[in-house]
């Protein structure tokens, strides 16, 4: 195997109709569709609980212009969704941060502003979208 390919999981075996059927622990053979927002592969082979059946959208990131350390991403976001699980709160909102720390100036400061005032709106569309899936629009 070439060793300036990425390795890449493989595609999962989907059933005739487009779902997926995924072997679990706890719950046996589970079959489920995605939603169309659903861009996450569901690789699990076993080993997995049906609770841990999840989709996730496409993580979206805010990006501060370029700075002295380069373009500095601030995020991601992402809805994810856990069509199985026993708590009730199946569809969220996710927002991912680090610890890393940047010590600027105020034009730099002033980016990464702009970086969290874009953020702030990608964290409304994905509550829209949570609300639009909740209700039953693009299941």
């Amino acid at each position: 195997m070439s060793g300036d390919r990425p390795t890449v999981a493989p595609e999962p075996r989907r059933n005739p109709d487009g779902t997926l059927t995924i072997p679990t622990d706890d719950a046996g053979e589970v079959r489920f569709a995605c939603p169309p927002w659903c861009r996450y592969e569901h690789p699990y082979r076993t080993s997995r609980t049906k609770a841990e059946i999840a989709h996730k959208s496409e993580p979206q990131w805010a990006l501060t212009a370029p700075t002295a350390f380069g373009e500095v991403g601030v995020g991601p976001v992402h809805i994810s969704q856990h069509p199985y699980d026993p708590t009730g709160s199946a569809v969220l909102v996710v927002v991912e941060t680090d610890t890393e720390e940047f010590a600027v100036g105020p034009a730099d400061a002033r980016r990464f502003a702009v970086a969290f005032r874009n953020l702030a709106d990608l964290i409304d569309q994905a509550a829209d979208q949570v609300e639009a899936i909740r209700a039953g629009e693009g299941q």
